[in-house]
Formats: structure tokens, sequence, C-alpha cells
């Protein structure tokens, strides 16, 4: 790989080390790393441009480095690659002041609107459909996921209606998120170009709200002093509690299952937090209601499961 890296991108390297399908590698007291891009191809061109964009603003960013062809991909062995320069800026965990920082940077940003992922109830639905399909297929397989999947689709459902129901006309601009929050992931993870989508600002509070409580890790006193400065508009608060009700956390481990990535026990966990998430849930939702004053719609059978 050390040879195809010069030939590529005219970089000699001493020392190149392995994980799993990537590499990373020291040159010049700079970090790189050679990753297998996992998105579709064409999502390439809107991501580079992008991330162009962010290094302009000065923002904390990973750079795409191109290759001799003046391209952001690399095919090698028929899997493409994609070469990052990692920013010096390094943290072990993620916190919501990275989140209000990558928010107010890229305000009004340039995009390419391949890269929206606005549509939720489209998404949402979709994905819905399909688990529901698929879990007709493999269900007898995985007896776990059969049992505790007709609970979660109806989380979405919910969540889904919630956003028909209640959507108003919001004059937020869309702004660089994430595809997930993950808040052991760190500076490597949150400045990756490969994990950026556009999207509401709510999209990464409520991952990284969601992420947080099943690790154990959630701060209510960060999650109000949030809050406080961030300012969202009666919609976005709305939006919030929308994606909260959308169980990302079950069906992320339900796709690495099925995709043989993780073993069906992984689910387990999940499953018995689902009484306290739902304790979260309406503890949020008095808290906007009471505390931030801001009128969002109750969802009666949660609220009245933990009177």
């Amino acid at each position: 790989m050390k040879n195809t890296i010069n030939y590529y991108y005219n970089i000699i390297i001493d020392n190149l080390v392995k994980s799993d399908k990537n590499y990373y590698f020291h040159l010049d007291n700079e970090e790189y790393h050679l990753m297998v891009f996992d998105r579709p191809l064409n999502d390439i061109e809107p991501i580079y441009k992008l991330n162009m964009e962010m290094k302009k603003r000065g923002c904390l960013v990973h750079e795409i480095i191109i290759n001799k062809d003046k391209e952001a991909i690399t095919i090698i062995n028929n899997i493409p690659y994609i070469l990052i320069k990692l920013c010096k800026y390094k943290n072990d965990r993620v916190f919501l002041n990275d989140i209000n920082y990558m928010q107010n940077i890229t305000y009004n940003i340039s995009f390419d609107k391949s890269l929206l992922r606005t549509d939720w109830v489209k998404l949402w639905s979709e994905k819905i459909d399909y688990y529901e399909y698929q879990i007709s297929q493999f269900g007898k397989k995985y007896p776990l996921l059969c049992d505790s999947l007709n609970y979660f689709i109806g989380l979405g459902e919910n969540a889904i209606s919630y956003i028909v129901n209640n959507q108003k006309s919001d004059n937020s601009f869309p702004i660089v998120t994430h595809k997930r929050i993950d808040i052991d992931g760190g500076s490597f993870e949150f400045y990756n170009p490969i994990n950026f989508v556009i999207d509401s600002r709510v999209r990464d509070i409520s991952e990284y709200i969601k992420n947080c409580f099943f690790k154990d890790k959630l701060d209510f006193y960060e999650l109000k002093s949030f809050f406080n400065i961030s300012k969202l508009s009666n919609n976005e608060y709305m939006l919030l509690f929308a994606r909260l009700l959308f169980p990302t956390y079950y069906f992320d481990i339900y796709d690495e299952i099925i995709n043989n990535n993780l073993k069906e026990e992984k689910i387990v966990n999940i499953i018995k937090k689902i009484y306290d998430y739902e304790e979260l849930l309406c503890m949020i939702y008095k808290y906007i209601v009471y505390d931030r004053k801001v009128p969002i719609e109750p969802i009666e059978w949660l609220l009245q499961k933990h009177s």
C-alpha cells in the first residue's frame, strides 16, 4: 500500500499502519488517514466542495487530499478510498459545545442539494417500509429483533405523524450536520467530512442526546445550558422532539446485526433501557413546554404511561 499511496499522492511513507480496511500514517507532523469511502460515489463531489468551503471559513475539519488525477476518490483493488489530513485539534469526546461551534461556523454555507436530509417524513417512511418487509423474510433467524421491532416501528410512526400533524413554516437555514453523532468518536469522527450531511441543526442535538443516554453519559444540566444559548424556534423544538421519538439508536444496531457485523445480543441493551428512555422523553417534553414555554403537542400514551 505504501507504493500505491506514493503513486497516487506522491507521498513517501516510512511507517504505515493498517486498521481494518483503513490506513494511517504521519508526515511532517501531520496525520493522514486513507479511508474507505462508504457512501454513494456521487456524494464525493458535493462533499469535497463542502469541505473546501469549510476550510475557507477556517472551520475545524479534516481536509480531503486530491490525488494525482485531481480526484478526491482513489480506486484501489476495486475499493473507493479517500485520503484526509486530520485537523490538529484533538478531543476524545464530543460535547454540545462542539456541536454549537459547528452550527455557528457553517451557518448559511453553500452546499449541493444532493446532501440535504431535511425530508425526514419521506426518509423515515421508506426506512420503516423496508424493515417491515425485511423482518418478514428474516424474522425466524433473528428472534430478538422480530420480538422487538414492532415497538420501535411504532415509535418511528409516532415520530412521522408528529411531524406531519405539527410541521409549520420555518425560516431556519440547513447547516452542516452529521449522519450520526458518536460522543466517543471524538474529533476524529466529528470533523470527518465522510460523516457530513446538510440538515436542521436539531439533528445533531437529538442524536447527541440519544447517544449519550444509551451510553449512560447524559448530562441534563449540559442540555439546559445549550438550550439557553441556542434559541431554538418553536418549530425546531417540535422537530427536536420528533427526532428524539424516532429510534435511530435501535435501527442502526438492527442494520449492523442484519449485515452480520454484530451479534443479535447487542440489541438487548437497547431493549432494557427503553422504559427509562420513555421517561427521558417525558422529562424533555415537560422541560420544553413548562421551562421553555414552547407549546408543542403531547404524545398522550407516553405521558399517561409515565404520569
